[in-house]
């Protein structure tokens, strides 16, 4: 079954890192779990980070958005 698409807006982000942390983000990708790019691992790497201090209490839940911003009808 395919994933449903986001409804949220996309917003870009532009992020430099030192080489280590590129050497590590091409480990990830290896693993075939976090994208093809170093791009899309550290979007990934980002999303799950913020779950996890959601899940922990020590990031707020973002409020929802009303649902004309979602095109919603």
């Amino acid at each position: 079954m395919a994933k449903p698409s986001n409804p949220l807006p996309s917003v870009e982000v532009t992020v430099s890192v030192n080489t280590q942390t590129a050497w590590y983000l091409d480990r990830l990708i290896e693993q075939g779990l976090y994208g093809n790019s170093r791009a899309e691992a550290a979007k990934v790497l980002i999303y799950d980070h913020c779950k996890l201090l959601i899940g922990k209490g020590e990031l707020e839940k973002a409020p929802a958005l009303p649902a004309k911003a979602l095109d919603v009808k």
